[in-house]
């Protein structure tokens, strides 16, 4: 357990699991604003790959936690690259989640030589439509209507209007304000994925952790996540023949399946295992394909 600083407002906490002379591999976690979990280092192939999980900037025990400020898409990337310089590592696999699809397709972008290959979690491809679907009435708020109106109700947000925007301006007021905008996304987002509603804790001293998170996200969200509306998808050609190898979910409502299905003419050497899972990272079935995915590139590498 380390940490690195890398401008004077942030300091970066990584962790090595797994092999220490395996082929090293960066663990790029979802959000934008969760952190790493080491229980996950566990499936990407431990025996075989040397697994740094770095925690981005203003995330998990990286410092300071929540931080908004000096904090873009291209930062993380050259954060990414700051680590393996201080690694002093030549070339690495990329693993992505979710939000960490994006981090990890925009590293291979910008840094190819360093890139062995790619693996993929839950594909998430951060174009405007991807946004859209996830956060206006006309996506997935048509299969949980009383859901989405309890959302927009909790934020004071007009039907048909981004509640983005409203949800960053709260996270920046007193902490009960930002922590019940901060719980009500996290409850949409719960339900979307079948996964269990988080309820209010009435304790403020349990707060500080779910409002850095979501600030983190609401952050980028409102931004646009620092990338143009087609999101990742420019210049994927400059991956070459990098292998790229995913798992998603078949039944996934926070990124559809589609889109995972797109970077087939995206990408010249790109794997697609579809699996029976939403988004959940617990779903067994997610979980099982990301370590054949893992097995199978640490394979293919060793040849």
């Amino acid at each position: 357990m380390s940490q690195l600083r890398v401008t004077a407002d942030h300091e970066l906490y990584f962790a090595e699991f797994g092999n220490p002379q395996g082929i090293p591999l960066l663990f790029m976690h979802g959000g934008p604003g969760s952190g790493c979990n080491p229980a996950q280092a566990s499936l990407l192939y431990p025996e075989g790959f040397r697994i740094i999980q770095l925690d981005q900037r203003g995330c998990g025990q990286s410092i300071p936690l929540g931080r908004t400020k000096a904090n873009t898409t291209a930062d993380l990337v050259a954060d990414m690259e700051a680590l393996r310089l201080h690694l002093n590592i030549e070339r690495w696999v990329i693993y992505g989640g979710s939000w960490g699809v994006v981090l990890a397709l925009e590293y291979a972008k910008a840094f190819p030589q360093a890139v062995l290959g790619v693996l993929l979690r839950g594909v998430f491809l951060a174009r405007r439509e991807d946004w859209d679907w996830f956060a206006l009435p006309q996506g997935v708020a048509q299969q949980f209507p009383t859901a989405y109106r309890h959302l927009l109700n909790s934020l004071g947000v007009s039907y048909g209007t981004d509640p983005v925007e409203r949800l960053n301006a709260f996270l920046q007021a007193d902490a009960e304000t930002a922590y019940r905008a901060a719980l009500a996304w996290d409850i949409w987002e719960a339900t979307i994925m079948n996964s269990g509603a988080p309820s209010f804790n009435p304790d403020p001293q349990a707060w500080t952790s779910r409002i850095a998170r979501i600030r983190i996200y609401a952050h980028y969200a409102a931004n646009r996540f620092f990338l143009p509306d087609t999101g990742v998808l420019n210049g994927l050609d400059k991956l070459g023949d990098i292998p790229v190898w995913a798992v998603h979910g078949q039944y996934d409502q926070v990124c559809q399946v589609a889109g995972a299905r797109l970077l087939q003419a995206c990408l010249k050497k790109y794997q697609l295992r579809i699996v029976e899972a939403g988004h959940d990272m617990h779903n067994k079935h997610l979980q099982q394909g990301l370590s054949q995915n893992a097995q199978s590139l640490y394979s293919l590498l060793k040849a």
